[in-house]
């Protein structure tokens, strides 16, 4: 089968180039420091921050037992990933069994150039679009304007930055660079319309929306999960905006990683409720849609036709790691990126991807080139914030490590780096070395930049951490 071709073919290694816009390393500090001095989105983004973590305090009280369930949906993902030829295979005959039709993508570039064909081959000049971070990974948007093709935004955030003509970071946060107030007056300037509050201009939005939506015949969604057993598309969602785009277009295009499998439907339920839990606090999200094939002859609303577009882009790469290849794992619910200190600071452009956060650090060198990427891992704190978040026990901060381990492996650093760590160890190794006056004097010259601009560089302790324990302790 083309599932089973395309997966060995990955697993030999032959994968096309790819052209994901990347970071280097000057550039992610530029936009770093563009992020730390941009004080509206560092207040926003701490009150945002701030309410996320109330809904993670509370995530666990829903469930009885809430680590054996994040353990038995971390084996399910763990045992999707492990088979997933296996389940690939399975879910491609289900599929197209009821209709629908499946386009394997080895890279961004052929998901990209297969999607504008099919609008070129059914002449269509306009698609109504719901935000995914699978379709920002392929900058899908500014794809079909560069093949004129008009891209409607249905989701709220996203469809005020396409009113403005921006495009900023997607994040899993409802709206993080600007606040539901300003959006709602931009909303209101742009279509002419007099909302007393802001209810009244999401309100106006949907309706507006609902009218458009009717008038095209092709939506593009994303994908929450593949369920192999039924051969079913599950998409979540809590504005309605995935309800409106797929019921009246007659053509359904899904954009998806093949990283999304799960086994059977019987695991779906863990999923469900883990996702809504760590995103909103519920215990399921607001419309939750199981696709399983285009609309039938008894059906009243739907697409006629169903084409489901699976991504490997690198994919792959990530699993042939041994230990990095968890990060599969992932469901995105956004909980590690709420509580990153990192994230917090310097906002999602620095990443250069759709992939940000504690998750972007561990991708993005494999999904990009890793001599471009490989930095990213070092935008951690290892304060394992992440790791005691997450709702699949990925230990995100242990493979953040082991991405710098593999940097250093292949020697994406320069002969002073390697020196100067020779040196720090000296320093370092013995109490009477640190003792002296002149470690304090090289750190401070030689060690300072690296510290970064944004801190002072501290003098060594004057005792050893025993000494200090010992007199705290009263210890003789």
């Amino acid at each position: 089968m083309r599932a089973q071709h395309m997966f060995k073919l990955k697993k030999a290694g032959k994968l096309r180039s790819n052209n994901t816009k990347m970071t280097t390393l000057n550039t992610y500090l530029e936009l770093a420091q563009k992020g730390i001095n941009n004080q509206n989105h560092r207040s926003y983004a701490e009150g945002i921050s701030e309410h996320y973590q109330s809904v993670l305090r509370d995530a666990d009280s829903h469930f009885k037992f809430p680590e054996l369930l994040r353990k038995r949906a971390a084996f399910s993902k763990y045992k999707a990933i492990n088979d997933l030829e296996k389940y690939l295979i399975e879910f491609e005959s289900l599929f197209t069994r009821r209709g629908g039709h499946i386009i394997w993508a080895a890279d961004q570039e052929e998901a990209k150039k297969e999607i504008v064909r099919l609008f070129h081959e059914k002449g269509i000049k306009k698609a109504a679009k719901t935000n995914s971070k699978t379709a920002n990974e392929l900058q899908l948007r500014e794809c079909l304007q560069n093949a004129n093709i008009d891209c409607l935004e249905t989701e709220f955030n996203a469809f005020h930055n396409q009113q403005q003509k921006n495009n900023p970071q997607t994040t899993s946060f409802p709206i993080l660079d600007t606040d539901f107030a300003h959006i709602s007056k931009n909303i209101q300037k742009t279509l002419n319309f007099n909302g007393e509050n802001t209810e009244q201009t999401i309100d106006f939005v949907k309706k507006y929306l609902i009218n458009e939506c009717s008038q095209i015949r092709v939506s593009i969604t994303g994908v929450n999960f593949l369920v192999s057993d039924i051969g079913g598309l599950v998409i979540c969602e809590n504005q309605g905006n995935v309800a409106i785009s797929t019921s009246f277009p007659e053509i359904h295009i899904a954009v998806c990683g093949i990283e999304k499998m799960i086994p059977s439907f019987a695991d779906l339920e863990k999923f469900l409720n883990l996702l809504a839990t760590h995103t909103s606090n519920e215990m399921l999200s607001w419309n939750t849609q199981i696709i399983t094939g285009p609309c039938q002859e008894n059906e009243v609303d739907g697409p006629k036709e169903l084409y489901l577009v699976l991504i490997n882009n690198k994919r792959t790469e990530v699993m042939k790691q041994v230990k990095q290849r968890e990060i599969l794992h992932c469901i995105h619910c956004g909980a590690c990126t709420s509580v990153c200190p990192v994230y917090k600071l310097i906002g999602g452009e620095p990443y250069g991807g759709a992939y940000m956060g504690p998750v972007g650090s561990v991708v993005n060198p494999f999904m990009m080139d890793f001599c471009h990427a490989a930095h990213q891992s070092y935008a951690c704190t290892l304060c394992k914030r992440c790791t005691e978040v997450c709702p699949m026990n990925i230990p995100i901060h242990e493979l953040i490590l082991q991405n710098r381990k593999e940097s250093v492996k292949r020697e994406f650093y320069i002969t002073l780096d390697k020196a100067k760590m020779k040196q720090l160890r000296k320093m370092m190794i013995k109490r009477a070395t640190m003792d002296a006056w002149l470690p304090n004097l090289i750190l401070k010259t030689s060690y300072k930049k690296l510290f970064g601009n944004q801190k002072i560089f501290p003098d060594l302790s004057k005792h050893s951490f025993s000494i200090r324990y010992r007199e705290q302790n009263n210890i003789k």
